[in-house]
């Protein structure tokens, strides 16, 4: 009885252990060997385009005027995956460029009402860039003006760009807002306590304090090169709209 007992047991023994091994060597197969079997993916730490230039360059200069010191350019976004953005900043440059109107094909003007002749340029619209990098955060500031032979020049419009170097993404302006810890409403706060306060801009260029804040849509928010937050904004005047800049608290 004593014998069978004990053949018994070492049998039961000797089934938990065949499963102990067969479990174990089953989780050892799948999950320690296979893991060393994969080969590593290909992880991107670097997403320019071209090693050689910064994340934003520009190409293309052509100066359309000296004396009024107004040129065209495409700027290039050396980010991978922004390749259809810079296409589109091209096709809004070469826009820009083949609407230039000249003053010879207006037919005959009086003299008297045309206060610059700058290379025989009648009108047209053009865009300045500006561009800062800090750790890993590139801002794009585009602004937009008209220039006339009339009144020369005036501001028309801004927009602004911020990519993570570290993805290659463009960040949205909710993303910055919070980064920054402040948002749309507070900004607005701040503009109107700047512009109040700066009695001396406000005498020379009759800013109309209340209709920029009411009217607060044609700004850009970007990251300089300090690590600091600036908006770039319209400033409604009596005389002359024109941009300014301020940073955010």
């Amino acid at each position: 009885m004593e014998d069978s007992f004990k053949g018994k047991f070492g049998f039961i023994i000797f089934i938990i252990i065949v499963l102990f091994l067969a479990i174990g060597g089953f989780f050892f197969t799948k999950y320690v060997l296979s893991e060393k079997d994969e080969s590593p993916k290909e992880k991107i730490t670097d997403y320019k385009i071209d090693k050689k230039q910064d994340y934003i360059y520009y190409t293309d200069n052509e100066t359309i005027s000296e004396d009024a010191e107004l040129e065209y350019m495409n700027v290039v976004i050396n980010i991978k995956g922004q390749e259809t953005l810079t296409n589109s900043l091209k096709e809004e440059n070469e826009r820009y460029k083949n609407n230039v109107k000249y003053i010879s094909d207006q037919g005959e003007l009086p003299s008297e009402v045309i206060n610059y002749n700058n290379d025989n340029i009648y009108a047209l619209t053009y865009r300045t860039y500006e561009n800062y990098e800090f750790d890993k955060y590139v801002s794009l500031v585009i602004k937009d003006y008209n220039y006339s032979c009339f009144d020369l020049l005036s501001f028309s419009h801004i927009k602004s760009y911020i990519f993570d170097t570290s993805n290659g993404k463009l960040i949205k302006e909710e993303e910055v807002l919070k980064k920054y810890n402040t948002d749309i409403e507070t900004i607005k706060s701040q503009i109107k306590e700047y512009l109040n306060a700066d009695q001396k801009k406000i005498e020379e260029n009759g800013i109309i304090v209340d209709e920029t804040i009411n009217n607060f849509n044609n700004y850009s928010l970007y990251i300089n090169e300090y690590g600091r937050l600036y908006i770039s904004f319209l400033v409604k005047s009596d005389k002359e709209d024109y941009n300014d800049s301020m940073e955010v608290r």
